[in-house]
């Protein structure tokens, strides 16, 4: 019976601006079922979710809760009511206010004679997260938590009360592994207790560990369900792309002995006051990673290097010249080119992608390029970069999906013939595809010659594509790993470490 069904959806269809964004997209999930929903950016997943949480109203189709059919412009109050939550990729929490105000916002606030009772307020919210193993203090802003600590807040918000349908839109991308492997726990043990989940990840592992049922788009369409347990790795990959994704040729000079000059020069960095001093020096054409657990300091080694954070102190020189470490404006005038790792950092949202393809330019020179010419640029970077779709250089960019948005970075940071390539998490939340394309761009731009400085927390994007590889934690370099040594498994070993045992 259909009754039984935790989320039924029938021939769900959406469009933008007369694009088809979703095309008679079926899905059902059963009670205690994890499900996992799988396409790469700009597959529709993002609009199905959001037509589920009332963001967006469907064209046509029908979405069915535990046999109650929601409204065709429902709202999310209706999608709570009949039992389902959701965690969004933005969180959607308030950083001015507490973690237990942030939980409380779902839940409702104790009250007493119509006064707030705060006390048993964050005695609940206490509650919540000691049962998912979060030791967080709930009277902390949200504001002074980190990406992995806001994530596991708005988890625990979603666990919070009684649901028939938790929806987690890719919210193990910013987790370290350890919690990763809490909330697959937790995944576990309330499925089994008959909470159906609707799982969206890039991270196919996950999709084996803790999935049992699996539905994949492409373009708007469904292309496969199925259960995990009959499918293969491979197999799964190419109902992502529609091709079999090979892998990377090796790269040209990743072995050389043969001393180098480095291009970029970093003297006694302090990239804030936790960090120990730091030197160090890439060659032209070589990728140096920075890697760690979240929190470990690598991410803001190469922020301090690309201007986006002011350190505490050091010197640098690129290519003999004097380098500004902490100065936006004087390193891309040196030919630094930086890749954030949260897109809005990148993107100007409402701005076409033909202007954010040019934003560095316009910055820098205060003018444009004629219209003509620019819109013909435009569609050339539009093909090279593979960005998708191909018409989309008057789009606004906010309608690309995700990892079309990351192309766009990634493709006006190239083509701006950089003489330094600093990455932030570059493949961060993106799919399959997109992630092979990018490490495509960045191989590229090293075999030309062009210095790379990486900060990855993926220890397989760092084991594929660095030379070399700082591994910091708290701030303090464990280990630099080297040719044989630099492997998935010692990164983690490395990262892990703690300082008694190193």
């Amino acid at each position: 019976m259909d009754s039984a069904a935790a989320l039924r959806v029938t021939g769900l269809s959406k469009s933008f601006v007369g694009q088809p964004v979703l095309t008679e997209v079926d899905l059902r999930i059963e009670p205690g079922e994890i499900h996992a929903l799988l396409g790469e950016n700009g597959a529709g997943k993002s609009t199905l979710i959001k037509i589920l949480a009332g963001v967006y109203a469907a064209d046509a189709g029908e979405i069915v809760v535990g046999g109650r059919r929601l409204r065709s412009r429902h709202q999310l109050a209706d999608a709570m009511a009949l039992g389902m939550r959701f965690v969004h990729q933005d969180l959607g929490l308030v950083d001015d206010l507490d973690i237990a105000e942030n939980m409380a916002l779902v839940t409702g606030f104790t009250t007493r004679g119509g006064l707030i009772r705060f006390d048993s307020t964050r005695r609940r919210a206490r509650e919540v997260l000691g049962r998912l193993g979060v030791d967080l203090d709930p009277r902390r802003p949200v504001g002074e938590l980190s990406q992995a600590e806001r994530v596991m807040v708005a988890i625990a918000r979603a666990f919070s009360t009684e649901a028939r349908l938790i929806v987690l839109d890719e919210v193990t991308a910013s987790l370290p592994t350890p919690e990763v492997a809490r909330l697959h726990g937790l995944l576990r043990e309330a499925s089994a207790h008959g909470t159906a989940f609707l799982f969206v990840t890039h991270r196919l592992g996950e999709v084996f560990d803790v999935a049992h049922g699996v539905t994949v788009l492409r373009d708007g369409r469904r292309v496969v369900t199925d259960r995990v347990s009959g499918m293969t790795h491979p197999q799964l990959v190419e109902w992502l792309v529609g091709r079999d994704v090979a892998a990377l040729p090796a790269r040209s000079g990743r072995c050389s002995d043969r001393p180098v000059e480095p291009a970029l020069q970093v003297r006694e960095l302090r990239a804030t006051q936790f960090h120990a001093p730091l030197d160090f020096g890439i060659g032209p054409g070589e990728v140096l990673a920075f890697t760690g657990l979240i929190g470990s300091g690598a991410r803001d080694v190469v922020r301090a290097v690309a201007g986006a954070l002011h350190p505490v102190a050091g010197r640098a020189t690129l290519h003999g010249s004097p380098y500004p470490l902490g100065n936006p404006i004087g390193a891309a005038g040196r030919g630094c080119r930086y890749v954030a790792g949260d897109r809005v950092e990148s993107i100007a949202p409402d701005l076409t992608v033909r202007e954010n393809l040019f934003l560095t330019d316009l910055c820098q020179r205060g003018r444009r390029l004629r219209p003509e010419p620019e819109r013909q640029a435009a569609g050339q970077l539009i093909a090279r970069y593979d960005i998708r779709p191909a018409h989309a250089a008057e789009l606004p960019a906010v309608t690309l999906s995700g990892g079309n948005q990351q192309k766009i970075v990634v493709g006006r940071a190239l083509s701006g013939n950089p003489r330094l390539l600093v990455l932030d998490d570059p493949t961060v939340g993106v799919d399959v595809g997109a992630r092979a394309a990018v490490h495509l761009f960045i191989r590229r731009a090293a075999d030309a010659g062009v210095p790379v400085l990486l900060a990855s927390t993926d220890f397989a994007e760092v084991a594929s594509e660095a030379q070399r590889a700082y591994v910091l934690r708290d701030g303090v370099v464990g280990a630099v790993l080297t040719g044989r040594d630099l492997t998935e498994q010692r990164l983690a070993a490395e990262s892990y470490r703690t300082r008694e045992t190193a």
